[in-house]
């Protein structure tokens, strides 16, 4: 954790506690995982369930909403297992508006949230990934969302990629113009993008991964060549790969759990692991 500590000041009061990929639809564990806050503000970046779990997902937020400031969660691909896109957006929007969530969880949705009293501008949405045409039978075939999500296709997937991508880049405008067009009286602001689906096929997922005919399923290469020039921070999840880097000038973080059987422990093999490994605790400082 140290060393994502040293990624900002230490002096800044705010920091944000991250984790995703919990899978607690394995074995039920909604009830029985916990989180200790190691920061006001926690950031769920999908995977935590499925919302067709309504009640445990809300009993589990709502534990959280008691000990952290803020919530905010990201929904990824298994938040729709059971249900149609529409339907799991539905139960996601209805959690958010839950009464006894006491307005502590956010739903970044393609939201846009300014942390106040600083200037940190958080960009949350899934951001499903760009499927090519060339891999579309591979990742039908490989990739479960299409047997899962009610009547989910490629074409679906791509739709929502687009829809994702084009409200973020409209987002990351605005704050730029936002201050270049009256830079006197409106401070540059901070951002943080949340996704689901990782912004780099390369470095984001284990290595043994990265040439999978079917990785287009969990990334997309966004990080060459866009104007990401005023984002600060890129958290994801999605491949199960705790991992942190630079690319670009944007510090992409990872603190994913995944698939982990009620009672067992994730352990080190070496010490060069230890980066690797998920941290319930882990924190980053703005």
């Amino acid at each position: 954790m140290e060393k994502i500590r040293s990624l900002f000041s230490k002096s800044s009061s705010h920091s944000f506690q991250f984790l995703s990929d919990l899978h607690l639809e394995v074995g039920q564990q909604y009830s029985a995982f916990e989180i200790p806050p190691s920061a006001p503000y926690l950031v769920l970046a999908g995977d935590i369930g499925r919302l067709i779990d309504y009640d445990s997902y809300l009993a589990f937020l709502a534990r959280q909403t008691q000990g952290f400031e803020k919530v905010f969660l990201v929904l990824g691909n298994h938040e729709f297992y059971g249900l149609s896109f529409t339907a799991g957006l539905e139960q996601a929007r209805k959690l958010e508006s839950e009464p006894i969530l006491n307005k502590r969880m956010v739903l970044l949705h393609q939201k846009r949230f300014d942390v106040p009293n600083s200037s940190v501008s958080i960009l949350g949405c899934t951001l499903w990934s760009k499927i090519p045409d060339n891999a579309r039978r591979v990742v039908e075939v490989r990739v479960k969302d299409f047997e899962k999500i009610t009547d989910w296709s490629v074409e679906n997937h791509n739709a929502a990629y687009e829809a994702d991508i084009a409200w973020l880049k409209g987002q990351i405008a605005d704050i730029q113009n936002s201050y270049r067009g009256n830079p006197k009286k409106q401070p540059e602001r901070t951002t943080v993008i949340i996704t689901h689906h990782a912004p780099s096929i390369q470095e984001t997922a284990s290595p043994q991964h990265v040439d999978n005919p079917w990785s287009s399923a969990f990334a997309t290469d966004l990080l060459n060549g866009e104007d990401w020039s005023n984002v600060e921070l890129w958290v994801f999840g999605h491949t199960h790969f705790t991992t942190e880097f630079k690319k670009d000038g944007v510090k992409v973080l990872s603190n994913q759990r995944g698939y982990v059987l009620p009672g067992s422990v994730q352990k080190m093999k070496n010490e060069k692991d230890k980066k690797r490994v998920f941290d319930v605790r882990k924190v980053v400082y703005m």
